[in-house]
């Protein structure tokens, strides 16, 4: 802890004297503890694929250990960080989504609930007796002409639009690998491909295909988990190289 910090990090409503929230950036490190989670969006749907920690115990479901969530038709989201936040966030958006269908009779736009979770995100920071969710996600729907888009969102509430992104573990260096990886225009196949290889670029181990949870999104349709062995089959021959600093090392 730097000098001079102890009096500003007690409470997410209090700036310190440079300008930062504290606690927001606590959070932003737990979120950075968990796994590397990837969207990458291709013509015509999007491809969701998470690291997730496999259970010590061999008695426990690996795919219990949920990172990707339906919303609604059309709409889907992957996270990282404390699972029990994600949850309360998921749920946030799937009522809003409900309420917007409900009272407009058409699908929720994927933009509205992404500044609808933000301003929700945001209303954590600035009043007293609550804390950030520990929790980035990366939600993915479809404009009016069918296009795909993804909206990052993080504990400040702060809201991004992208084509492929990355959040969790490493996530500076994997969207670097994603920014110079990616192509003009993607299959399914080769978008799911990208988003594995991102996460592995992500990890700082090989790890077995069922640490994956990986789902596909289309328009008009619900979020589609796949299930271990078809992860396992579509990853089948693909390297999990590791860290980029150990894939340097590799190369020299």
């Amino acid at each position: 802890m730097q000098p001079g910090q102890m009096a500003y990090d007690r409470a997410s409503t209090v700036f310190s004297p440079d300008g930062r929230l504290f606690q927001v950036e606590y959070a932003l490190q737990a979120i950075q503890m968990g796994g590397t989670a990837v969207a990458v969006t291709y013509d015509p749907g999007i491809v969701f694929v998470a690291y997730r920690n496999l259970p010590v115990s061999s008695l426990a479901e690996a795919g219990s250990i949920e990172k990707s969530f339906a919303i609604d038709p059309g709409l889907g989201c992957v996270t990282a960080g404390l699972i029990a936040d994600s949850r309360v966030l998921v749920e946030f958006l799937r009522l809003e989504a409900q309420r917007h269908r409900i009272t407009f009779g058409e699908a929720a736009p994927y933009t509205l609930l992404g500044h609808a979770l933000g301003t929700h995100l945001q209303q954590f920071t600035q009043f007293g007796g609550t804390r950030p969710f520990a929790v980035s996600l990366l939600l993915g729907g479809f404009a009016n002409d069918g296009t795909p888009g993804l909206i990052e969102l993080d504990p400040s509430g702060a809201t991004i639009g992208w084509k492929a992104y990355a959040i969790g573990r490493n996530r500076r260096a994997v969207a670097d690998f994603l920014e110079e990886k990616i192509g003009p225009a993607r299959n399914e196949d080769a978008a799911f491909k990208l988003a594995v290889q991102a996460v592995a670029e992500g990890s700082p181990t090989p790890f077995p295909p069922e640490a994956l949870d990986a789902a596909i999104l289309e328009p008009g349709t619900e979020l589609k988990r796949l299930a271990p062995s078809e992860v396992a089959r579509r990853v089948s021959g693909l390297p999990f190289i590791g860290t980029p600093e150990k894939a340097a090392r590799g190369s020299k």
